[in-house]
């Protein structure tokens, strides 16, 4: 969950939602040409995040009973086997991003020793998923960076991290390895430097909730209240300068 302090109590992005909003910045990506599995990749955008159930865990409650932010939660190997697994039965292609992912999250663990064989395991895995679907490694990486700029887009948003006053801010490497700029214009709007989009303008959206109390005796009480919540939309309009 992606958890942000309100006066009320708590607003909660669930981390599935956050994967629909990367994948509706990726609908407008502008490409000369299909690229290499382009549904495959939009699902994997998607759905990055669906292995983990978010309001199920006691490990999503602080000891305070507060609903916690994904950025403080502690996963385990066990728990990126599950991910993977759903990933595979999907196509090895799915799967091929999802690893692709988790090594580029984690690759500067160093002490955690179960997680480093998780690691080991993937980078083996990759192997063989690109020898199977016959590609080469730079054509996977091209697509798993257009992946991570699209998630890195949309946590920017959902953790609303856009800067004030027309303030510059990097927001990742795309596929072609050109490195975007992200501000905000003078009537609010949002501005992309190199403009990567194929429209001129559009808009984007996450639902959101907003709990009215600070704290939550269990899981399953945190679990009723986000069903309970009503449900928001939150917009956002790109236009190119």
């Amino acid at each position: 969950m992606i958890v942000k302090a309100i006066p009320t109590g708590w607003e909660v992005i669930y981390q599935r939602a956050h994967g629909l909003l990367a994948a509706q910045l990726a609908h407008h990506w502008k490409w000369d040409e299909a690229p290499l599995y382009w549904t495959h990749t939009l699902l994997a955008i998607a759905e990055h995040d669906d292995g983990l159930a978010e309001a199920q865990s006691p490990h999503n409650l602080t000891e305070a009973g507060a609903p916690k932010h994904f950025m403080q939660l502690g996963y385990t190997p066990e728990q990126y086997r599950n991910v993977m697994e759903i990933a595979s039965s999907k196509s090895r292609w799915n799967a091929l991003m999802t690893s692709m992912h988790l090594t580029f999250l984690y690759s500067n663990t160093k002490e955690d020793k179960e997680l480093l064989k998780f690691l080991e395991e993937q980078l083996e895995y990759q192997r063989v998923l690109l020898k199977g679907l016959n590609i080469q490694k730079h054509q996977a990486e091209r697509m798993y960076y257009f992946v991570e700029w699209c998630d890195a887009l949309s946590l920017l948003l959902c953790m609303d991290r856009v800067q004030p006053d027309q303030r510059k801010m990097e927001i990742s490497q795309g596929p072609d390895g050109t490195f975007h700029q992200l501000w905000q214009g003078p009537t609010g709007e949002l501005r992309v430097e190199p403009w990567p989009f194929k429209e001129n303008k559009f808009v984007v959206d996450v639902e959101y909730r907003n709990l009215d109390q600070l704290q939550f005796e269990s899981i399953k009480a945190l679990s009723e209240g986000l069903q309970k919540a009503p449900v928001q939309v939150r917009k956002w309009k790109f236009a190119k300068s």
